[in-house]
């Protein structure tokens, strides 16, 4: 009897192991990181697919030609060499350019609510000094989401108080920052102080209560000139 019970005991912990494994298994697919590719040469052909140019034009059952990383050709009546064995047929697929972010803190900020993972922000008002290329983080965890997503291009910007540094453009299939720079310092990003009277909700009172201006019961508008 004993016996019996072992064995049931011993069968029932196999079980129960073999299920966290297949669980952990399912979560390792679910995470799946999406790596930089390999630097393309020659050329290969994407065929039989329908093809948004971007410009509201449709190809239907087009081919796109690329060539060293580099979109060649579109059209649909692009020659592909006899014997080409690097020709991928799409045919019932639809193909639409990338995507561009235009502005983003991607690579500056990587959980919101976690000051270590912040790097968006210089101390000071004046920092036209700032490159936020050299801050972007080609390990973000975010960059694989956006990347499956068809955004292709983003433009980091950083933030601040008045003057805040420049912003680059990178692409999101990169190991570091500096395969990722597409465009840098691209443009120097200027926040200008309100020159309007905010209600200050932080005082005394309740809602609608609230008195206008800084808490030092400066004005802000006055301030916001002697700023600029």
């Amino acid at each position: 009897m004993i016996n019996l019970q072992m064995n049931k005991l011993i069968v029932m912990k196999k079980f129960v192991i073999s299920f966290y494994l297949i669980g952990a298994s399912l979560g390792v697919f679910a995470q799946e990181t999406v790596l930089p590719a390999k630097e393309q040469k020659g050329s290969y052909y994407l065929t039989n697919a329908t093809i948004h140019v971007g410009n509201g034009k449709v190809i239907n059952n087009g081919t796109i030609k690329v060539t060293n990383g580099k979109i060649e050709a579109v059209g649909d009546n692009i020659a592909i060499p006899a014997g080409a064995d690097n020709v991928t047929d799409l045919k019932g697929q639809d193909l639409y350019p990338g995507l561009i972010l235009p502005t983003s803190t991607l690579g500056l900020i990587e959980i919101s609510s976690v000051r270590a993972t912040q790097d968006a922000r210089e101390i000071g008002d004046m920092n036209p000094s700032v490159r936020s290329i050299v801050a972007y983080n080609t390990d973000s965890k975010v960059i694989n989401t956006l990347r499956s997503n068809g955004i292709l291009i983003a433009n980091i910007v950083p933030q601040g108080n008045f003057v805040a540094g420049t912003s680059s453009l990178v692409q999101l299939d990169a190991w570091n920052w500096e395969d990722a720079a597409y465009k840098t310092d691209a443009g120097l990003h200027v926040y200008m102080p309100s020159l309007l009277p905010r209600p200050n909700f932080g005082g005394r009172g309740g809602f609608g209560m609230g008195n206008f201006g800084g808490q030092g019961g400066g004005d802000p508008v006055k301030e916001g000139l002697e700023k600029m």
